[in-house]
């Protein structure tokens, strides 16, 4: 599904911000105006348009909180904050550069501004768990709890699109940075690692320590290279009730090192490092390993692939105890198919779900139809977690 651009890489990223209109994270009449302002081709054109749109957003929003209007304070940070990660997305293989350090920060900023505006408790979370938690207020008691980890080029702060489906259905949502992802890269320089069944026991001890959270009723959300990882980390944390991977993947190395041709044989051969540097002169492969590159804290291709070839369920899937909802999307070329894959790896309790174009949701992770996605999950996890909420109450 083309929106705005012919290409590819740009339509998709535009995509992504189009649909968080849903959230209060987007609006579709000013993303199209600020694609209009952008020239293909033209990165810095890119950074200029989304910052230069977020930055006119903040000034609104100190307006209209300065004047008491708390509603469309918390609308236009949001936005901005949104504005300002993609700003800086086609900007993100140099860890110093001006670009990423200035749009991260301001999209961190605007968003944290957002906080005392949104109308429902909002707390910041450091230490193992860098993000935040969000709770519905409406109740004394322990809330099912969305544990929400994002993939490899988003933060913490974009995904508060999935806050408010959470909300409204009276689940508490946590939206963690892990290793190689928002606040753990940008700030602590921590390199993206695979054995995520060592990250996220520590994130559920920080997040179930929460009053607010209800430990027998911890979801895991992973979504894009999310649906990698998190089956890795819940296959190290058997206390999960429930796990969602969006779409599901079983081994991104074996996926991606099926394009190299001849050259997936000298992987591990230092001497072919300057063939695999060549590949940075192919057009627009540097805008595709430069980020991935500075994500996994290597400075070569051939280190880059590698590291990716640990990033694989194929050893761990087997300790994967929790029910999990897996799904995968007939057009997403990120996924390669690997959702069924997993899914029929899996020896726990398991639903597959593919969703299509027919409905609205085609592309990586339904970017346009996040609320057919969200209704998926959440119906089947009232289901699944149905039995907890009565044992809790009981």
């Amino acid at each position: 599904m083309e929106l705005y651009f012919d290409d590819v890489p740009l339509d998709g990223q535009l995509q992504r911000s189009v649909g968080k209109a849903a959230s209060g994270m987007g609006d579709v009449g000013e993303c199209l105006a600020i694609a209009g302002r952008i020239t293909p081709g033209d990165r810095d054109s890119w950074y200029r348009a989304w910052s230069g749109f977020a930055t006119r957003l903040v000034g609104q929003a100190d307006q209209a909180a300065e004047d008491g209007h708390r509603v469309s304070a918390r609308g236009a940070y949001l936005r901005a904050a949104e504005y300002f990660r993609q700003a800086f997305f086609f900007h993100r293989e140099d860890l110093d550069g001006s670009e990423l350090r200035s749009g991260y920060a301001s999209s961190v900023q605007a968003f944290r501004s957002a906080l005392s505006h949104v109308g429902h408790p909002a707390q910041v979370l450091s230490g193992a768990a860098s993000g935040y938690l969000f709770t519905p207020g409406h109740t004394d008691d322990r809330c099912p709890t969305i544990l929400h980890i994002g993939g490899y080029d988003g933060t913490a702060e974009e995904l508060y699109a999935a806050v408010p489906a959470a909300l409204d259905r009276g689940y508490a949502v946590a939206v963690l940075d892990g290793p190689g992802q928002g606040a753990m890269l940008y700030d602590r320089r921590v390199p993206m690692r695979p054995d995520w069944e060592d990250v996220v026991p520590a994130m559920f001890d920080a997040v179930a320590a929460c009053p607010e959270v209800d430990p027998d009723r911890v979801v895991l959300v992973g979504r894009s290279f999310g649906g990698l990882i998190a089956p890795r980390g819940a296959a190290g944390e058997h206390r999960l009730a429930a796990m969602v991977v969006d779409p599901g993947q079983y081994d991104l190395g074996a996926a991606l090192t099926a394009r190299l041709g001849p050259l997936v044989d000298r992987v591990h051969d230092p001497a072919a490092d300057p063939q695999f540097d060549a590949l940075l002169d192919v057009p627009g492969m540097t805008a595709v390993l430069g980020p991935r590159m500075a994500t996994h804290g290597v400075t070569g291709v051939r280190a880059y692939f590698a590291d990716v070839l640990r990033y694989t369920n194929a050893d761990t899937v087997s300790r994967v105890v929790c029910p999990t909802f897996v799904t995968d999307n007939e057009t997403d070329e990120i996924s390669t198919g690997q959702g069924k894959v997993l899914f029929d790896h899996l020896r726990c309790p398991k639903e597959f779900r593919l969703f299509t174009e027919a409905e609205g949701a085609g592309g990586h992770c339904e970017g346009m139809a996040p609320v057919v996605f969200w209704d998926a999950a959440f119906d089947w996890l009232d289901t699944v977690l149905a039995p907890a909420a009565g044992k809790a109450s009981a």
